[in-house]
């Protein structure tokens, strides 16, 4: 039997590329030992996986979302019978707990509905923060084997960040102002809005909202606020990957002030390059360590607290060492190859005896 026959396998589902989470972390498992597959469709991939092979899932209710109740419904249930099939195949499920549920789900119900069903086969969850464990089994009920593997670090795959001077001159920003930077994907659950009108409470003549990022549908209300304020700077598209140092170095702060998140990719790429966070000390983010890393907002994420965090983030942004951030986000978050390793301990274990 040749020696790629005989390698370990891993499907990781669904294939999305498009975020530098799984291409990065497709090439650390083959690092490890392991084939991987990659199928867009998972019941293609499903026909052509055997008995202790792995699906390892990362955001499998996203695929399925649709704003039409009935279709989002048979979706459900197509995935449903997919599951009965990988249950009757012996194929063996993780999955990465990403989000307790997706982002902005037409009908929460049936995407809890569709977790709850994915939480009844998967044999292990993989949790990006210590705190994640409780909140998983206190949201959704699962008490199963789980073990936490950081999300990964960004420091080597961007140039190493410019100094403020030189990253506010390249994107004509003030040299003294405050900087707030809203950054990659322009979604409504981020809520931009909320910011837009917290910054605004709080904005001098020099100070700055930069939004970058590529839009999606939901979001032109917040586009239109964002419009009305001349300091408020709006870079639409997608951030070329060297480009991505220049915003974080010129931002005082991220903005991560979202309605609904678990683990946040966002939070660890601003860390990454040194730039601390304004949001809620929820979820992943309160496992941060606080200031400077993050400058909470107090209760509800609103304009208020945002505004709140501002004013603190303005008072302390001069003693922020943005280089310690960066070697800390290193030691904390691990590599790609550390993550591998971390999942490739569980994808070599033994089935429970049960299965």
């Amino acid at each position: 039997m040749s020696a790629a026959r005989t390698r370990p396998v891993v499907m990781p589902w669904p294939l999305w590329t498009g975020n530098p989470y799984l291409p990065r972390l497709m090439a650390a498992l083959g690092r490890q030992g392991f084939a991987v597959r990659r199928r867009p469709w998972l019941g293609i991939g499903v026909a052509g996986l055997r008995r202790d092979q792995w699906i390892h899932l990362h955001w499998p209710g996203g695929p399925l979302l649709h704003r039409d109740r009935r279709r989002y419904a048979k979706r459900i249930a197509r995935m449903r019978r997919t599951l009965a099939t990988i249950r009757a195949k012996g194929i063996r499920v993780a999955w990465t707990a990403h989000n307790l549920l997706p982002h902005d789900d037409p009908h929460p119900d049936l995407g809890r509905e569709l977790r709850e069903a994915v939480l009844g086969e998967v044999e292990h969850v993989f949790l990006h923060f210590p705190g994640a464990k409780a909140i998983l089994e206190r949201e959704l009920g699962y008490t199963g084997p789980t073990s936490v593997v950081p999300h990964p670090h960004y420091i080597d795959e961007h140039p190493t960040p410019p100094s403020q001077a030189e990253a506010r001159a390249a994107l004509g920003l003030p040299e003294r102002g405050l900087v707030a930077l809203v950054f990659g994907l322009l979604r409504p659950y981020k809520g931009i809005g909320a910011v837009i009108r917290g910054f605004r409470e709080i904005a001098g003549a020099d100070d700055r909202l930069v939004i970058a990022g590529a839009p999606r549908p939901g979001v032109d209300a917040e586009l239109a606020l964002a419009r009305e304020d001349p300091r408020i700077i709006t870079r639409l598209g997608r951030v070329p990957g060297a480009e991505v140092p220049t915003y974080f170095a010129a931002a005082d702060a991220s903005m991560i002030a979202y309605r609904e998140f678990f683990t946040s990719g966002a939070a660890v790429l601003s860390l990454s390059m040194g730039c601390p966070i304004v949001g809620p000390a929820h979820n992943h983010l309160a496992d941060l360590g606080g200031e400077p890393n993050l400058f909470a907002c107090e209760g509800e994420v609103g304009p208020e607290g945002i505004a709140a965090a501002l004013e603190r983030l303005r008072s302390a942004r001069e003693g922020v060492d943005r280089q310690a951030i960066r070697e800390a986000a290193r030691l904390s978050f691990g590599d790609w190859d550390d993550a591998a390793r971390g999942i490739v301990k569980v994808l070599r274990g033994p089935r429970p005896a049960s299965t």
